[in-house]
């Protein structure tokens, strides 16, 4: 179905009225353009505070902005490999997110002295949520495990079903700045489809419209369109997701443990300890873990809190032992 410009507008200011994203700005101006709602200075002066353009540049726009409408202006999104629906591919992540606050609204209501801190807008790529009890700081990374790894016996030596990936840089980087990361992992290899055939069906015309849309375009701030659409659909679309999605076990592995299976099993990370890399798995170094052995199970860290404190996880994450090892001095 063909939407006009001025209905595509309407969509977008109407989904997303807080973004800072260009397009947002444009269709913005654009309908007041139309309406005669506010003169060509002050949508001007607009799309000039947005940050995306200068004064002049802005002027220049809202001459031609009705005549020649203001989809021309937006950059298309260039799309190569699987990233024909962008979009979609980003809710397993949102979704996957708010199923974990569900679980820790759960240790909240056992343990009132738990509270957590949301750092998912503050820029920091290594955690997403943050456990808190008086002093004590558990930071977590949510990650949904989508895609089955087909060639992980072959290549790493573990059954594709009881494998997942973390990233080395990551992982490595968390040691640094955050040693007590916790990462916690939703195995869900059908979110994605069930996504399509559920989520996407749910869509009221509005959003259909922006999601067509932001698959289509790209520009200025566009993370922000990208991020204020998945997790606005999957909040407003939680009852619907919760009663239709499946809801995994999330298993859980501190970076430090991730990084000392690297070091004393070398193979289980292609590209360092195996020859055949860009064989069989990805072009991103992870090292990849055994889900049954090497991870625990939410279940088990839920109840160690509930009943001891944060402390317990944070000393079990830095648990220690000796041992004797090579120190070559050639």
């Amino acid at each position: 179905m063909e939407y006009t410009q001025l209905q595509v507008a309407q969509a977008i200011v109407s989904v997303l009225p807080d973004s800072r994203w260009v397009g947002k700005g444009l269709a913005q101006v654009y309908l007041w353009l139309v309406s005669g709602d506010r003169s060509e200075d002050e949508s001007s002066r607009h799309l000039y505070d947005l940050n995306c353009y200068s004064l002049t540049k802005a002027r220049e726009l809202v001459l031609t902005l009705v005549d020649n409408g203001f989809l021309s202006h937006i950059k298309p999104r260039t799309k190569t490999g699987s990233a024909e629906n962008p979009i979609t591919k980003m809710f397993p992540a949102a979704i996957t997110e708010q199923r974990f606050l569900e679980q820790v609204d759960a240790l909240r209501a056992q343990r009132g002295t738990v509270n957590y801190d949301d750092d998912r807008e503050s820029g920091h790529t290594l955690v997403d949520f943050t456990l808190t009890e008086r002093d004590l700081r558990l930071p977590v990374n949510v990650k949904n495990a989508g895609t089955r790894f087909e060639s992980a016996q072959q290549l790493v030596g573990l059954e594709p079903d009881d494998c997942i990936p973390i990233p080395v840089y990551k992982a490595y980087d968390a040691i640094e700045k955050e040693p007590n990361l916790l990462y916690a992992v939703a195995v869900d290899y059908g979110l994605v489809d069930s996504i399509n055939t559920h989520l996407v069906p749910l869509f009221d015309e509005d959003e259909a419209i922006v999601w067509r849309i932001l698959n289509d375009y790209s520009g200025t701030r566009i993370r922000d369109a990208e991020d204020k659409f998945v997790y606005g659909i999957t909040t407003r679309h939680w009852d619907n997701i919760r009663d239709n999605f499946a809801d995994p076990e999330f298993r859980l592995i501190s970076a430090r443990k991730s990084i000392r299976i690297l070091q004393k099993q070398p193979k289980r990370t292609p590209g360092i300890g195996l020859r055949a890399w860009g064989t069989g798995a990805s072009a991103e170094v992870n090292v990849h873990i055994s889900i049954s052995d090497e991870t625990k199970p939410w279940s088990e860290v839920f109840d160690r809190i509930a009943s001891n404190s944060l402390g317990d996880i944070i000393e079990a994450i830095n648990r220690k032992k000796t041992e004797v090892v090579y120190d070559p001095e050639i």
